[in-house]
């Protein structure tokens, strides 16, 4: 006597694991997702940070001017302006001497009139959304600009915020701080004190 043995899926059998399949790849798509966000809301942030130590580097040191060369005694510093441009920022040589970025053509080395030094952008979705003076008022009063300069031999930040047409607006903060936000509305805020100080929260 033969005995015919039925292995493999009944039809319910196979539904039920093909719903418990797709149930968990949703669960891990969806969290990736929200990691995604938060990793380049993270690593934008970072980013700043790191552009602003490298301005106070390069203002600490005897980097040259390219705009005025042979010129070792300019300030270096780091330009927002969430509103015309919220998703890129700027390290500038400050070579007019008045501690803030005054737009110019082309960025870079080279032969142009121009304070830049080098155009960041931030990515995935990642923009400034506002800036924030020592007392935490978000968007600071009056202000769309933010200049974070540094000038040897002091390794001190001067902080200006300034209106649409870069007029300064009030006198030099204690602290500046960038908040960024993420495409699903994370925040993170970047901040540098006026000692050099920088922090991402």
């Amino acid at each position: 006597m033969i005995i015919k043995s039925n292995q493999g899926f009944s039809l319910p059998e196979l539904l039920v694991s093909l719903s418990i399949i797709a149930m968990i790849m949703s669960t891990v798509l969806y969290n990736y997702g929200g990691f995604n966000d938060k990793l380049a809301l993270s690593a934008g942030a970072q980013e700043i940070a790191i552009a602003v130590r490298q301005a106070q580097t390069y203002g600490l040191t005897v980097k040259e001017v390219s705009v005025t060369t042979g010129s070792f005694s300019s300030a270096y510093g780091v330009y927002f302006d969430y509103v015309t441009e919220p998703a890129n920022y700027y390290i500038f040589a400050d070579a007019n001497g008045n501690r803030k970025y005054d737009l110019g053509s082309g960025c870079g080395s080279g032969p142009t009139l121009t304070e830049c030094i080098e155009k960041f952008t931030l990515r995935n979705g990642v923009r400034v959304t506002s800036i924030c003076d020592t007392n935490s008022v978000c968007p600071a009063t009056n202000s769309q600009k933010l200049h974070i300069t540094f000038l040897r031999p002091n390794p001190d930040a001067t902080i200006i915020f300034a209106n649409s047409s870069n007029v300064t607006q009030g006198i030099s903060p204690l602290t500046g701080k960038v908040r960024l936000t993420s495409g699903k509305g994370v925040t993170l805020t970047v901040t540098v004190e006026s000692t050099g100080q920088v922090s991402v929260q």
